[in-house]
């Protein structure tokens, strides 16, 4: 090879980036540390994206469906100009995108406030049936208590010969509370925080989708200006998959809730297990979280429902794994993995090392992340067996 200016350039690029490399990897403890720092303070902003994301969906519905005529309208008259210089299409648009967030965000509010109004009022009616049933409890506690006594006198003679040191309870008491203010201090500093986040995040998400045309061409113009075409174009490819990718995810993660909250609803309807439109409702919303959705909503039915009839919550957790088997092995994978072009195994792989890794939060990414690497791989498959006129082989 000769050593030219350029690969000169290239090879001093290699090893400064292998240097760096190798003293990340000696020093992962700290570097990973930073890490998690730096993404801690700018989560705000990756949540404001992935907020933005979300609404984008529904204000694309709207403007496209619902302010669609004005749209036509706008267009026939962009070639009037206004004494001002502003056109109607202008106007149009700058009415159509606010009036389209406001409706995204009151749709998301609409659905999570009918999901809460269907779930807390049960919650409350459970606390309260415990709290009634507290004096029976603990007078069955009681009569246990002796009954045991009356029928092993050991346990008696050794419950009476137990010491009490008051003083050293008394001071594990106080060290007790010091650790519960200290905790409960740090909890609500931590809501504060979380709650300045959020609002951060969501006015952050506003500002992305008021002006999401002009910071698409400030990025399409920031990545041409500094790749070759052809990798800015690959770029832009691979970018756009990756929007698809999860936009066909959320949608095909949205219709299997909808399917799994269905059928758990109909299922202890048919069971004539309580709850049954709550806990739908609350399977529908964990079924967002792959695979294991189903086991945390069943967790918090069987307390809902073992207050009423413990016989009825045993039923209702065979009920549960059942429904979980189906939509691990049959909904999950069909649902979502056809709407995001991934095969069922590669579903199931996904998820499996998504949440190895990372957990919950793995699970959820891995699988449109899984979905844009295979699409990559396949499409460079294909290409490497046409340059190799192996295409008809297969």
């Amino acid at each position: 090879m000769k050593l030219d200016k350029e690969n000169t350039k290239q090879i001093i690029k290699i090893v400064v980036i292998a240097i760096v490399l190798l003293v990340a990897l000696l020093n992962i403890g700290p570097v990973w540390g930073g890490v998690k720092e730096f993404l801690n303070i700018i989560s705000p902003f990756i949540w404001g994206l992935a907020i933005a994301f979300i609404l984008n969906i529904f204000m694309s519905i709207y403007e496209n469906k619902i302010f669609k005529s004005r749209k036509k309208n706008a267009d026939k008259s962009s070639k009037t100009v206004k004494p001002d210089g502003k056109s109607n299409v202008t106007r149009t648009n700058k009415i159509k995108r606010p009036f389209s967030i406001a409706l995204s965000i009151i749709t998301i509010i609409a659905v999570i406030t009918i999901i809460l109004v269907l779930i807390i009022p049960q919650f409350v009616e459970v606390i309260k049936n415990l709290i009634s049933n507290i004096p029976n409890f603990l007078e069955d506690a009681k009569n246990f208590a002796i009954d045991i006594t009356q029928r092993f006198p050991d346990i008696n003679n050794f419950i009476q010969n137990i010491h009490i040191d008051t003083e050293a309870l008394k001071n594990g008491i106080m060290n007790l509370s010091k650790d519960v203010l200290n905790i409960t201090i740090n909890q609500v500093s931590s809501l504060l925080s979380n709650i300045v986040n959020f609002f951060i995040s969501i006015i952050f998400a506003v500002y992305i989708l008021a002006n999401k045309e002009n910071l698409k061409l400030q990025a399409k113009k920031f990545i041409y200006a500094r790749c070759t075409k052809e990798k800015a174009d690959y770029i832009i490819k691979v970018s756009r998959l990756a929007r698809d990718s999860f936009r066909s995810f959320l949608t095909g993660q949205a219709k299997e809730a909808v399917i799994l909250g269905s059928l758990c609803a109909i299922g202890m309807f048919i069971l004539g297990i309580p709850y049954a439109g709550p806990i739908g409702a609350l399977t529908a919303i964990t079924a967002f979280i792959p695979i294991v959705g189903a086991f945390i909503s069943g967790f918090i039915g069987a307390v809902l429902i073992v207050a009423i009839d413990p016989i009825k919550a045993l039923i209702f957790i065979l009920f549960i794994i059942v429904l979980q088997q189906v939509e691990g092995n049959l909904i999950y994978p069909h649902v979502v993995g056809k709407n995001i072009g991934l095969p069922s195994i590669w579903v199931l792989v996904a998820i499996t090392i998504g949440g190895s890794l990372f957990g919950i939060m793995g699970m959820i990414v891995g699988l449109p992340v899984v979905s844009i690497l295979y699409a990559i791989i396949e499409e460079n498959t294909n290409n490497k067996l046409k340059e190799k006129n192996l295409e008809d082989t297969f």
